[in-house]
This record gives structure tokens, C-alpha cells and sequence, in this order.
């Protein structure tokens, strides 16, 4: 095969790749509107989870029986995830960490609109300078607030499903980091954690870190990767 052809190859099966994801994605989100009212519009933007990885996080709630969520970085998904719980019932609860509040304001907005947000809380933690050893790798130095964050984590018991979506990499490729280590000693035995955007070097390196540690089942997605510890049930959604 000459150099030209295998660069063909390599461009066609990206294309078909991007292909493949949309269709997954259009099918997620029409599953997702089902939750909501008619003529719902539901702000998606390039920092947004895509549809198909929240519908995974939707199964795995509600297959696994999931009770305790914690969320680094708020967004569509919590508004989602808290429709999704009031719809069926569920006695999930979440916790959604920001550090923005502007915007963690709209979102909170768009739960009183649906009236969902009964089991949700919305935590604003700025970004500070780390101070935990364990906490840093290659030059990460912010995170959320410690104090907050921890006071508030400490406050609850057997977390079973962690989302990671935040915060953003701009101050650094592994500012996602220390979620893990944030959330550790509260962790039920049985459990997920969801890290979006795989396809980055950053986030790689950090849910390898993260599994040396946790020792659990860890799959790679298109756009996002998943650890689990004692998983009853296989989650994945149906893909097109």
C-alpha cells in the first residue's frame, strides 16, 4: 500500500468514525427530549457531555441503582440527570461542582423551569491554588475550593457515580485530576466514575493514574472513558 492510499484509508475510516458518533448522538438525544416537554430546547454547546454519553450515564443510574452522584462540572447533563430522576421516581441524589457561577446560574434556572431539581444540589467552589500533595501531577495547581468542596463531600456517604466534566483544562492538561482523590474516602463499594473528553493526552493520562489506584474494570469510549468496581450490569447504550 503506498503512502497516499494509507493516508486515504486513515481519512476514510475518521470520517467514518465522525459518522458513526453522529448517528449515536441523534439517536441519544431524541431519547433524551422524551424526558421533557414538547418543543424542549436543551442548550448544547462544544463543552457540553454528548447526548450518547449521558444516555450512558442514564442507564447506568438507573440499571445499577445508583443513589449518590457526584459531578465535577455542571452543565446540560445535571438538568438532564435530574429530569431523569423526578421522571422515574428515583431517590438519586446529586452533587454538581462549578466554579463558575454565571453559569451554574442558567443551569439552575433551567431546573426551575422543568421543576426537577428536588433531589440536586448546586455547589459553587472557585478555583484556588492546590494545596494537597496528592492532588498534583505535572504542574496542576488549581482546584476547587478545598474547604468547600470537602466540607460538603464529607457530608455525604457511599457515592456510587462519579462525573467528570470539569474543571476546564485551561490552567492546565490534568485539572481534572484530583476529582478522584476528592471523592475517594466516600466511595461506595460498588461503583462508576465517567471522564469526558478521552480523546485528549491529558485525560488518558490521568484515568490510568486513577486506575493504578482503583484497580477496576476501565473502558475506553469514543469521547470518554469509564471505571467500574463491582458493576452488576453491562451499560452501554445500543449504537448505531
Amino acid at each position: 500500500m503506498t503512502f497516499k492510499k494509507f493516508k486515504q484509508f486513515v481519512n476514510y475510516k475518521i470520517d467514518l468514525d465522525k459518522i458513526h458518533r453522529s448517528n449515536d448522538d441523534a439517536y441519544a438525544l431524541q431519547v433524551i427530549l422524551k424526558l421533557f416537554p414538547e418543543y424542549t430546547y436543551l442548550p448544547f454547546t462544544p463543552f457540553s457531555l454528548n447526548p450518547y454519553t449521558i444516555i450512558h450515564i442514564l442507564n447506568d443510574i438507573l440499571l445499577n441503582n445508583r443513589k449518590q452522584i457526584v459531578e465535577f462540572g455542571s452543565g446540560i447533563s445535571t438538568i438532564v440527570i435530574a429530569q431523569f430522576i423526578k421522571t422515574n421516581k428515583l431517590k438519586t441524589k446529586i452533587l454538581s461542582i462549578d466554579n463558575n457561577k454565571d453559569w451554574q446560574s442558567i443551569i439552575s434556572q433551567e431546573v426551575e423551569k422543568y421543576n426537577c431539581g428536588m433531589n440536586l444540589t448546586l455547589l459553587h467552589a472557585e478555583l484556588e491554588e492546590n494545596t494537597r500533595d496528592n492532588y498534583i501531577i505535572d504542574q496542576n495547581k488549581y482546584w476547587y475550593n478545598n474547604e468547600i468542596v470537602e466540607t460538603t463531600i464529607n457530608s455525604i456517604e457511599n457515592i456510587d457515580l462519579v462525573i467528570v466534566d470539569g474543571p476546564s483544562t485551561g490552567t492546565s492538561a490534568y485539572a481534572r485530576y484530583p476529582s478522584f482523590f476528592s471523592v475517594q474516602n466516600k466511595l461506595a463499594s460498588s461503583y462508576c466514575i465517567f471522564l469526558d473528553d478521552i480523546k485528549r493526552n491529558g485525560e488518558r493520562k490521568i484515568i490510568e493514574k486513577w486506575n493504578k489506584t482503583i484497580q477496576g474494570n476501565l473502558q475506553y469510549e469514543k469521547m470518554y472513558a469509564t471505571i467500574t468496581v463491582g458493576q452488576k450490569f453491562s451499560t452501554k447504550p445500543l449504537s448505531h
